[in-house]
């Protein structure tokens, strides 16, 4: 792993290179005699501005300022902050955000995107951000695990570069590196009282009260026939992703992961409605029983993971997913929606069987643009009882 790590290396660095040779043409380009009719001179106003939302998903009210959603961690509740951004001659773009949540969850984020280069079919991301999760929930793992919760605290430091690359029209090809610092609550944690709590803390979850430095290395390739991946009523996708992780600090067992993901959208009723059919799996490989923190292990439950249940309630080193979906659009901007999942948690892959498996049957409204999506609220319920689950979105990370 220590050669993919150093291959990964010097592709960033030919990566960089390359984008730094690309801007010759294209400063050449803005010298050259403009081709195109020149642009209005009437001012956009602020509404035009939120109609699209900018390539790392903030809603603008003037030409730099805006607002973002997200991106804290799940579990944070609703969360929203101002975003400046500036997009420069030579087609770079710049972001910088500060997001808070309800739940007192927060993140500061430096992001600079190159400009698309080898004929618009690439680009480097670059991330700065550090983020505050207070108040996570920790349940025994494994899907049997009873409705009662431990609380702890996580805090993430990362710098991390993504080459995104799009050589043929449908597929994907990701490459990326991180350095990443993870700080949770002190050892032991203190246990949730009243009803529904954790008489003691779980004994089983490696990781408590630790202070890594991880090396991330990872990379995906994925077929996408989607209008976007944010949002789309048809066509369908397949990705697989591998994900390397090697503690630079403390000199703990490295352990990798593989995800795979697939996604078949069918419109139906002449595009009024539109089913959506997923899987998606992930597979954890290390050397023994403590190799993988528990912040870092795979978990069903909140968001879009079986959403009758609350954040992080299933958690262990593998799991896998299922999702069936049927949307109605009842306006262009909006559609209602009704849904099943069905997934599974297990400390080995042979565990991963229908047995014991969660279920979590829904119905929603999702509000859209073309491409993207906006909000979403879901009703849903499970085997622990109702969940209520809302979401703000605007694309971008």
């Amino acid at each position: 792993m220590c050669a993919v790590r150093n291959l990964l290396a010097v592709v960033f660095v030919v990566c960089s290179a390359g984008a730094v040779l690309a801007q010759a043409p294209a400063q050449a380009q803005a010298q050259a005699p403009a081709s195109q009719p020149a642009p209005s001179d009437e001012p956009m106003t602020w509404k035009d501005r939120l109609k699209e939302p900018d390539q790392a998903g903030g809603m603008h009210f003037s030409e730099h300022w805006g607002v973002a959603f997200g991106g804290i961690k799940q579990g944070s509740g609703v969360a929203l902050g101002p975003a400046w951004s500036t997009k420069f001659s030579d087609g770079g773009f710049l972001q910088l955000k500060g997001v808070g949540s309800i739940k007192k969850f927060w993140i500061v984020q430096a992001r600079y995107d190159t400009q698309r280069f080898w004929s618009d079919s690439a680009i480097l991301i670059t991330r700065l951000r550090h983020y505050n999760a207070p108040e996570l929930s920790l349940y025994h793992r494994g899907p049997l695990s009873p409705d009662a919760r431990a609380e702890y605290s996580e805090r993430r430091t990362d710098a991390s570069t993504l080459l995104v690359m799009r050589p043929f029209a449908a597929a994907r090809v990701s490459l990326g590196f991180g350095v990443e610092r993870y700080a949770t609550g002190a050892d032991p944690i203190p246990v949730k009282e009243g009803p529904g709590a954790l008489p003691e803390l779980p004994p089983e979850f490696p990781g408590v009260g630790t202070h890594p430095w991880f090396a991330h290395s990872y990379g995906s390739f994925g077929w996408d026939t989607r209008l976007s991946p944010d949002y789309s009523r048809s066509g369908h996708f397949a990705e697989i992703g591998l994900h390397d992780y090697h503690d630079v600090k403390n000199g703990q067992d490295s352990f990798r992961r593989a995800e795979t993901t697939l996604q078949q959208l069918v419109p139906v009723y002449g595009g009024k409605g539109v089913i959506d059919a997923g899987l998606r799996t992930w597979f954890t490989f290390g050397k023994n029983e403590g190799s993988v923190p528990f912040f870092l292990m795979p978990t069903l439950g909140g968001g879009d993971l079986l959403r009758a249940f609350p954040s992080y309630r299933f958690r262990d080193r593998n799991a896998w997913l299922f999702k069936g979906e049927f949307r109605w659009a009842v306006h262009e901007m909006a559609d209602v929606a009704g849904l099943y999942e069905g997934g599974k948690v297990g400390p080995a892959i042979e565990n991963l069987d229908f047995r014991d498996m969660a279920h979590s049957v829904a119905v929603g409204i999702r509000v859209h643009n073309k491409t993207s999506s906006l909000f979403r609220a879901d009703v849903a319920h499970g085997r622990d009882g109702w969940g209520f689950r809302v979401g703000f979105s605007a694309g971008g990370s």
